[in-house]
């Protein structure tokens, strides 16, 4: 038998609800694992789509960047035209002999100023200004708008991008981005710088630097926005910072530090995009660089702005994971209830069966599985109903005979130890005493001849009881000692006939103390509805081991032990009472044993009892 414990098991679950738990983790698991697996690729093919969307539109920014570049490189092809190459040439010659320190001379500075406004700058929007160096001297700066003026502390071979500077191939120099030295707090440019040969030779006389203006930059990304929270970076092809967006914490100049995983060896590639946790928010980091002037572009974009899209798809997806999953559920139950109807009306029947009630309903007219279990099941009960009535009334004979036969156990011993004792009263001349002997006798063996039902009153119990003990008395003599301690008010309760008598033979027989005394006590109370019969003597006591021998055989129905009296007592209860009826024997060496019955206090007759 399982316990308790276990009966929620899915072994005992109804049928409904396994049916309700399999149709619902059925039809929602396939709802659910559709749901996940396509919102799962969607947001891959979205996020992957995104990763190569971005690097496109900064491609776009990047060619735009491209001809920037380009635009500030056409400075210097303009330069070298012949008839501008001619009049920088003469300038340079002019300022390199007049290159005394201190001021330039005015008409020097005319043929230097001239030079370059030939170039057309002031036409140039991305031009910032352009610096004419001399050989030797110093440098001429001429600043858009605000005219020319003579440097005479500059010198080429100390500026930063001498080292950069091939004379021996004059191409241009595309430097990069580096804040102006003479004009403290103006923003950095962007500077190309171009070797100038002499007319007659091939070496160096001066060099050309153009400084192209970050502002056209801003101007150029200005549009380019992909959400709140965007940062948008533009590295030259040193490295260094050109232009940032978003970010204060970072200056024009400035080299890049390797932010966003993004170093040296990832600008190898054309450009590409990874999702990146910053501060624990999830971003895009995606770049282009350029193959014609190897400058990059950085966005960084918060992924929120970007999958707004696949979180609502999500949240849909949720929802209808949601939706069907409810749906599955109520479908499984109302599909399992209708499945489990008529078997939910045969449990409810046989639920009668389990109250003895065998008057099933008639089955519903069907063939199927469940109607023809519901005909088996009705023609079953009926014979069950039959073959219980058979068997509960020769259960009945059989018990009324068992009872009998318990209670006339007593006379065959009992007679003859009577018969024996009155023999020797007579022989020894107590006619007297024999007389009476065989008065109380008669009386016992008339009880026990006219009574015809089972129960009978304490009070007639006693009377019997007292006719006993006074043959057990004629037997022992001064020897037994009889003493009784019985309530008034339980005189009138009923109980079976001859129910504690075997006690009290079981009493005098091994209750006989040292000295030969045998001394029983019996006492009788009503307490709390139930009747308390105790049997007490003073003999020498059950050695424990005996007394776990006894309720063994008691238990086991047997009188193995010798304990015909006590098994006849037990079984009486048994059959009598059920478990209303309970025998308790209690025993202690050399101080004696009390054998306790109790039973249900009835003060009334009942059907068939005697009074």
């Amino acid at each position: 038998m399982k316990r308790p414990g276990k009966r929620w098991t899915i072994d005992n679950w109804p049928i409904a609800t396994k049916l309700i738990v399999v149709y619902s983790l059925l039809i929602s698991g396939t709802i659910s694992t559709v749901g996940i697996v396509s919102y799962y690729y969607y947001s891959l093919s979205m996020e992957n789509q995104i990763k190569a969307y971005i690097p496109q539109l900064l491609s776009q920014t990047s060619r735009h960047l491209d001809t920037y570049q380009g635009e500030l490189l056409y400075v210097t092809r303009t330069a070298l035209a012949k008839q501008n190459i001619a009049a920088i040439r003469r300038a340079l010659k002019q300022a390199d002999s007049d290159g005394e320190p201190g001021p330039l001379p005015l008409r020097t500075a005319i043929l230097l100023n001239d030079a370059i406004r030939q170039l057309n700058i002031e036409q140039r929007e991305y031009v910032r200004g352009v610096t004419l160096y001399t050989r030797e001297s110093g440098a001429f700066y001429y600043q858009i708008g605000d005219g020319g003026v003579w440097l005479d502390q500059r010198n080429s071979r100390k500026e930063s991008w001498y080292p950069e500077v091939d004379e021996t191939n004059p191409v241009p120099v595309i430097y990069g981005t580096e804040a102006l030295k003479d004009s403290p707090g103006s923003p950095a440019v962007f500077k190309i710088v171009q070797p100038i040969r002499g007319q007659d030779s091939q070496n160096v006389v001066g060099f050309l630097e153009v400084d192209g203006s970050l502002q056209l930059i801003n101007t150029m990304l200005l549009d380019v926005n992909f959400g709140p929270d965007t940062r948008l970076f533009v590295l030259d092809h040193h490295d260094r910072l050109m232009y940032a967006k978003g970010d204060r914490s970072v200056v024009a100049g400035e080299a890049w530090k390797g932010d966003f995983g993004l170093n040296g060896g990832d600008w190898s590639r054309s450009g590409s995009s990874r999702f990146v946790s910053i501060g624990g928010v999830r971003h895009l980091v995606s770049y282009t660089k350029s193959d014609q002037t190897g400058w990059k572009v950085i966005a960084v974009i918060p992924a929120e702005y970007l999958t707004k899209g696949v979180s609502k798809v999500k949240w849909w997806t949720i929802s209808g994971i949601a939706a069907g999953t409810t749906v599955a559920v109520i479908a499984a139950i109302l599909l399992a209830y209708s499945m489990t109807r008529r078997l939910r009306l045969l449990v409810v029947s046989l639920r009668g069966l389990e109250k003895n009630d065998f008057q099933m309903p008639i089955p519903p007219m069907r063939t199927d599985e469940v109607g023809r279990v519901w005909g088996a099941i009705s023609k079953m009960a009926g014979r069950i109903h039959v073959l219980i009535n058979e068997v509960y009334q020769s259960k009945i004979l059989k018990q009324e005979a068992e009872i009998r036969s318990l209670q006339s156990q007593i006379n065959p011993h009992f007679l003859n130890n009577s018969l024996e004792t009155l023999r020797y009263l007579v022989k020894s001349g107590r006619a007297e005493s024999a007389e009476q002997g065989l008065i109380a006798l008669a009386d016992l063996f008339r009880y026990h001849a006219v009574r015809d039902h089972e129960m009978v009153s304490l009070a007639v119990e006693m009377a019997f009881m007292k006719n006993y003990l006074h043959m057990q008395k004629l037997r022992f003599g001064d020897q037994l000692h009889i003493e009784y301690d019985i309530d008034d008010a339980a005189l009138s309760a009923y109980l079976p006939g001859l129910l504690f008598q075997p006690l009290v033979e079981n009493a005098i027989i091994h209750g006989s103390s040292p000295f030969g005394m045998i001394a029983v006590t019996i006492r009788i109370k009503a307490n709390d509805g139930q009747l308390m019969i105790s049997v007490i003597d003073e003999g020498s006591g059950i050695p424990p081991k005996k007394l776990n021998e006894i309720w063994s055989d008691l238990e086991a129905e047997s009188g193995q032990s010798g304990s015909v009296g006590l098994l006849n007592v037990y079984r009486r209860l048994r059959l009598i009472y059920k478990e209303e009826g309970e025998m308790y024997i209690r025993s202690e060496p050399h101080n004696g044993t009390i054998v306790t019955l109790k039973i249900p206090l009835k003060f009334d007759y009942g059907e068939g009892l005697t009074r």
